[in-house]
């Protein structure tokens, strides 16, 4: 819980110390699916900050929450991931459509009861976003992400993440 806390403080300072906090924002909600390592489907629920850093680039920081249960001898067993993201997203603004291709880095804690100890594992992002905005202050989201995280025990996983939201 220390290295999750200290990540979301670092990014917040670096957004902030970046000058960034005068341009425009967008905060998100959104939930999908995190298909960890292609073999875990976790149901995942965010919030996403982007501030505008200068034209055609914005910051982002986020953070997700993920649940996957099985069963395991007539009981529901949990896990839990908890991927952030730190990183830059590039905006292609049309008319009504737009679209981003976003690059970063995403510490991941993911937690299972199975095993008292949580696995760290971070590594970098790519993404695509189409955005359509159905309101002056409100536009509807999809995106698609890639990772490819570092840790242990594997030492190397990927995996895809789908998500909709909203944004204001």
């Amino acid at each position: 819980m220390k290295k999750l806390l200290t990540f979301l403080l670092i990014g917040l300072a670096l957004v902030h110390a970046s000058g960034a906090v005068e341009g425009e924002s967008l905060i998100t909600g959104d939930f999908g699916i995190n298909y960890f390592g292609y073999e875990t489907l976790y149901l995942t629920t965010g919030m996403i900050y982007q501030i505008e850093a200068e034209q055609g680039m914005d910051f982002v920081v986020g953070a997700d929450f993920g649940i996957h249960t099985e069963q395991v001898d007539g009981k529901t067993e949990a896990s839990f991931l908890i991927p952030l993201k730190l990183g830059l997203s590039f905006p292609f603004d049309g008319e009504r459509v737009d679209y981003a291709f976003g690059v970063g880095l995403s510490p991941n804690f993911q937690f299972s009861q199975e095993s008292s100890a949580s696995n760290f594992l971070m590594g970098p992002y790519v993404n695509g976003t189409m955005r359509l905005r159905v309101h002056p202050v409100m536009s509807v989201f999809v995106q698609l992400q890639q990772d490819l995280l570092f840790g242990k025990p594997e030492w190397i996983y990927t995996g895809s993440r789908f998500v909709v939201g909203v944004s204001f």
